[in-house]
């Protein structure tokens, strides 16, 4: 029996991720550079070299899928305002929803298959 293929490569976990939560590559994007400390989208967008509001669009349907949140925080003291901080959830909670949906697609094609 042939060995199974193991996924080695960062295009293989992209792919996953696009069809397991059904994402563009963009949010796929984010969804890998974001740390769990956070980042603003200023530095977002730097990095990623895309406008502001389709950086934000990604970020809602991230946070919308609950790949990512937000948190709230005050500008430094003598300044007036705040500002938000996009966090990353831990990798090990990605890697179990990923796990969860492909179990649930994997019994979803037996539940069919006994159909037949």
């Amino acid at each position: 029996m042939k060995d199974m293929p193991t996924i080695t490569n960062s295009t293989e976990i992209r792919k996953i991720l696009r069809c397991t939560f059904e994402l563009t590559d963009l949010e796929v994007s984010i969804t890998l550079m974001l740390p769990t400390e956070g980042m603003r989208v200023k530095e977002i967008q730097k990095i990623l070299k895309k406008d502001r509001t389709t950086i934000q669009k990604s970020l809602k349907v991230l946070i919308d899928k609950e790949l990512i949140f937000r948190e709230s925080k005050c500008c430094v003291q003598g300044k007036r305002g705040r500002y938000f901080v996009y966090k990353s959830l831990e990798r090990e909670e990605i890697r179990k929803r990923v796990l969860d949906s492909i179990n649930k697609w994997y019994n979803g094609l037996q539940e069919s298959v006994k159909s037949i």
